[in-house]
């Protein structure tokens, strides 16, 4: 009787903690060979209980459910933020520029007054000003819109940022005060044990890619010119991709580290241009058609060697999934109609003139990034 009793028990507890169901195990062998068989260590050696393993490791949890267990956190740069949209959310589109820099000339770096320039209308506090730039159609909103997050949202993908923002508030440039985001916390601020889901993209505005393209435009309006062609700035570009995966490889350890449950996606970059030669100045994009492969074949690059240092961190069996985006915009690539990423595009925020979401994807493109992270996170490999 005490045996079927046991046994019970043991198909009761059987989807219990592991430490339970060896207990149980133990206790009926030595029920049914009263005391005299070899019962073994049952009871000691059962494996760690399951709340001791981190949630992207939970085998109890399809890999959707383990992104969905807890918050989601969305970090990284202008193609997580969403720059190049057609709308931002309210706060992340101030550009105050002209006050901000009629306040650093009429004050010292504390804040303290040093005179007034009568020509300027009068400042005395400095200005708040924020282009982080978060799309209401980034892709990490339209998975916030579409998945249910135990945990909740955070989206914290900021228009221009760089690896160093990660660990610093955006607004605080030593070196140019008037410079950076007012209100952004370092972002990995946002991350803690009860994360499951971290998304970001990072490392081309520390490779320079903001540069690297004004200066094949500026080649490109001179049809003897051309910047892969000028050693010096392909010099420049490789020497900027070597320091950003450097930033990434020391980066990548401190994400774990902040968000120890979590799955975490680095979301790649998007090939630019067609890869079929366009004719220089015909598709509207005012740069030479050798400039284009060159952009696409750094973009490739840089892509290979962010898929490189992820599975340097161990891969997907810790955590870490490299999300290839690479031909993400195949067939609606700059040139194309319709495109998935803006050409040129000039806008006014507060008066001001702003070209930063110029190459940059627009909500299409955004919609096919949300596809891409949504598939990666069911399948989970």
């Amino acid at each position: 009787m005490a045996a079927i009793l046991v046994a019970a028990l043991v198909l009761a507890v059987a989807q219990s903690d592991s430490r339970v169901v060896a207990r149980v195990k133990t206790e009926l062998c030595q029920i049914t060979t009263l005391g005299e068989g070899d019962c073994g260590e049952v009871g000691t050696t059962a494996a760690a209980p399951v709340d001791e393993v981190p949630t992207y490791r939970d085998s109890r949890l399809t890999p959707l459910q383990r992104a969905l267990a807890g918050q989601y956190d969305t970090l990284g740069d202008s193609f997580s933020s969403g720059e190049g949209g057609s709308e931002y959310l309210e706060g992340t589109d101030v550009n105050r520029e002209a006050q901000e820099a009629y306040y650093w000339a009429t004050h010292d770096e504390n804040g303290n007054p040093k005179v007034h320039l009568p020509w300027w209308p009068h400042v005395d506090v400095d200005p708040f000003s924020n282009t982080c730039h978060r799309s209401t159609l980034a892709y990490a909103q339209r998975l916030n819109s579409t998945l249910d997050f135990a945990g909740g949202y955070t989206f914290a993908a900021c228009s221009g940022a760089v690896t160093a923002d990660f660990t610093r508030p955006n607004g605080q440039n030593p070196d140019n005060p008037v410079s950076g985001n007012d209100g952004e916390i370092p972002q990995l601020d946002n991350l803690d044990d009860k994360t499951s889901l971290v998304t970001f993209s990072i490392s081309g505005n520390d490779a320079g890619f903001g540069m690297t393209l004004a200066g094949c435009l500026l080649a490109g309006l001179s049809p003897l010119d051309s910047c892969s062609d000028d050693p010096n700035e392909v010099a420049a570009v490789e020497a900027n991709i070597d320091q950003a995966m450097k930033n990434l490889e020391t980066l990548l350890p401190q994400v774990r580290e902040r968000a120890p449950n979590a799955r975490i996606l680095v979301v790649g970059y998007p090939r630019f241009f067609p890869p079929e030669r366009l004719t220089s100045w015909g598709d509207d994009t005012l740069i030479d058609s050798a400039d284009l492969t060159f952009i696409n074949d750094k973009v490739k690059e840089v892509d290979d060697r962010i898929a490189g240092l992820v599975e340097q961190q161990g891969g997907s069996g810790d955590g870490f999934e490299y999300v290839d985006a690479y031909d993400a915009f195949d067939g609606c690539e700059i040139g194309t109609d319709p495109p998935c990423m803006n050409n040129v595009e000039v806008r006014f925020s507060n008066g001001n003139i702003d070209v930063a979401g110029s190459y940059h994807p627009n909500d299409r493109g955004q919609e096919r990034l949300a596809q891409l992270v949504e598939k990666q996170l069911t399948k989970g490999e």
